[in-house]
């Protein structure tokens, strides 16, 4: 009996065999280079990366942020270790008169720039012919979020612009003040609104074969506009505010004087690349001292279509890269 139990227990010990556990090979694992980072938007709150190790791709693709629309100051500046140059030229309804603007801006840190530009002005012949300025533009360092208002602060001391009429010189300058307010909106995305005064202290003087010396003159100006978000590299830029008229006719006896002026601007705002920007716009202009009530847009005295460009130069991420100084 014994050996008849252990046979049959030896029996079913053979009969039941292991399965084996079927191998499982993992999957291959996806390889992730340090030194490319996920795409970020081109518009940004903070500024380029600045080290050794980075590609030039890298350093120009930003986030960039301009701290304009046309010729209004925003709540922004261009950010630390970035430079800004800008220009652009209008071809005005009068054939063969060409009339160019153009800035520079150097950021400090992210709250303030240095700057010099051509501010707005309507010259003695009813052109828009910008007067040039030194600045300074300041982002009120609060809390940025939606439906609450960003501010921003930008001061322009006038440098004098000479024209000349005959043998009189007219000196025109313009210093500015400005207040302004930026609103966004989680809700509508695509939606930037600008808002704010500029303060103006205007002067006009002749000299030559007439001498005119006056006090400036003090102006309070609102300024307005927006950004419509077409696509992540587009955008759609109005903007519309007034602006010093000089007001003098060449030869009469009568003093010059200073108006408001109305000027306007609508256009389109593309990146090429992030560090490149190309504008294009039309704007109107209208001489708000000699408007008739129930005058239109029947009283505009000039128009004008504008390209123009701003180029962003990381130039403390290409300092880093080459020589090793200003790197995160």
């Amino acid at each position: 009996m014994l050996v008849l139990a252990g046979a049959a227990r030896a029996a079913n010990a053979q009969s039941v065999e292991p399965v084996p556990a079927q191998s499982v090979e993992p999957a291959p694992a996806i390889a992730v280079d340090p030194s490319t980072p996920a795409e970020e938007p081109i518009e940004a709150s903070r500024v380029p990366v600045r080290k050794r190790d980075a590609s030039m791709g890298r350093i120009f693709r930003g986030p960039f942020a301009s701290s304009r629309l046309f010729a209004m100051p925003i709540a922004d500046v261009v950010g630390a270790y970035v430079m800004s140059l800008s220009g652009d030229g209008s071809l005005l309804k009068e054939p063969g008169l060409l009339t160019s603007a153009g800035a520079l801006a150097v950021g400090f840190g992210d709250i303030a720039q240095l700057e010099y530009r051509h501010t707005s002005a309507i010259s003695i012949d009813a052109v828009h012919a910008p007067v040039p300025a030194v600045g300074v533009q300041i982002k009120i360092p609060i809390p940025d979020h939606s439906w609450i208002p960003a501010f921003g602060i930008a001061f322009r001391l006038g440098v004098p612009r000479d024209e000349q009429f005959g043998g009189t010189t007219v000196t025109e300058t313009v210093t500015d003040l400005y207040i302004v307010g930026r609103l966004r909106f989680d809700t509508w995305p695509w939606l930037r609104l600008h808002g704010g005064t500029r303060i103006s202290s205007a002067k006009i003087a002749l000299s030559g074969a007439q001498s005119f010396d006056a006090e400036p003159r003090t102006m309070a100006l609102p300024t307005a506009g927006y950004e419509i978000s077409m696509n992540p590299t587009a955008k759609i830029v109005g903007e519309i505010a007034l602006a010093p008229q000089f007001r003098w006719v060449p030869g009469s006896a009568e003093d010059p004087t200073i108006d408001y002026g109305l000027l306007g601007r609508l256009g389109l705002r593309w990146a090429v690349i992030p560090s490149l920007i190309i504008d294009g716009s039309i704007g109107y202009q209208l001489e708000v001292a000699t408007m008739a009530p129930g005058d239109g847009l029947d009283a505009v005295v000039q128009w004008d279509i504008r390209l123009g460009a701003e180029v962003f130069v990381p130039w403390g991420a290409l300092a880093c890269r080459a020589a090793g100084v200003f790197c995160d």
